[in-house]
């Protein structure tokens, strides 16, 4: 899977920069015949690409042979090119086809962007769609908790299952006569990354986790201990420490999504009103 990625991306690099001048100064990584690779060209992958992002996300090191591999697949690449080229392979129309499509992609892109990057708000027109769209601005309830795992496989047997059930129950009831939940979460959590907090889950936000799991947690009041609860990980015991109502962002928390929504929506109104312009001025046929 990381081979076809690296090597789509390549392509890519190979098609549309291959022509591509970056002044004097700028530094060369790889060179075949006509064809220079630059560093600003292997960066802009590295640090743009959604996809090779997440491969370095999962594997923090693996920039430098991500980067090694893109330079050693772009020679690959070009070596392949060139021989294309020399068999006149270039010159066939479904090439030719393939390259002017490659082509209208590129300039398409380029026009849209430089055509919505005039597009600008002003704090009056950002105050004004908020006050018209408040409603879409809402933090929702949450609920801050804490919770006891007793894991079970989701390939659990019968007995295995009332076992962590049972032990569930005795923690549950241990807790009812006034243990405390951090001592017990220690003792008892088969949840590693939140028994040494007290069993502390932080914050959940309506919306953030599966819909059963959720009613159960939102039903409970603060103070409260859960009946053991079913999940894929076994039986939690939920202890809510607070309730968050839900609660309207003000202009100034809300601001950023607001200029998104509000930036979207013109965009739209750019796009259809630009669409019709340009059709008229080409009058493009469906046949």
């Amino acid at each position: 899977m990381k081979k076809c990625l690296l090597l789509c991306v390549l392509v890519l690099m190979f098609v549309w920069g291959r022509q591509i001048g970056y002044g004097a100064e700028a530094k060369v990584l790889a060179e075949v015949g006509p064809y220079k690779l630059y560093e600003e060209e292997v960066e802009k992958v590295l640090n743009q690409d959604p996809q090779v992002q997440e491969l370095i996300k999962s594997s923090p090191g693996a920039k430098e042979q991500i980067k090694k591999t893109l330079v050693e697949r772009w020679i690959t690449l070009s070596l392949l090119g060139l021989a294309a080229k020399d068999e006149g392979l270039d010159k066939t129309p479904e090439v030719q086809r393939e390259l002017a499509n490659i082509e209208k992609q590129v300039l398409a892109q380029k026009y849209l962007k430089a055509k919505l990057a005039g597009i600008k708000v002003s704090e009056e027109e950002l105050k004004s769609y908020y006050e018209k769209n408040k409603e879409r601005y809402v933090e929702p309830e949450a609920v801050e908790l804490k919770h006891i795992l007793v894991y079970l496989s989701p390939k659990a047997k019968k007995e295995e299952e009332e076992k962590a059930l049972k032990k569930a129950n005795q923690i549950r009831a241990q807790l009812l006569k006034g243990a405390k939940f951090e001592d017990l979460a220690k003792a008892y959590s088969d949840d590693t990354q939140s028994k040494n907090q007290g069993g502390s889950l932080g914050i959940i936000k309506k919306g953030e986790t599966d819909p059963q799991f959720e009613a159960k947690i939102f039903s409970l009041n603060p103070g409260e201990i859960s009946q053991p609860i079913r999940s894929n990980y076994g039986y939690h015991l939920i202890k809510v420490v607070k309730k968050i109502p839900a609660k309207t962002l003000t202009f100034e928390e809300a601001k950023p999504l607001v200029e998104r929504d509000l930036i979207e929506e013109k965009e739209e109104v750019l796009m259809k009103d630009l669409i019709q312009k340009l059709s008229q001025k080409y009058t493009p046929k469906i046949y």
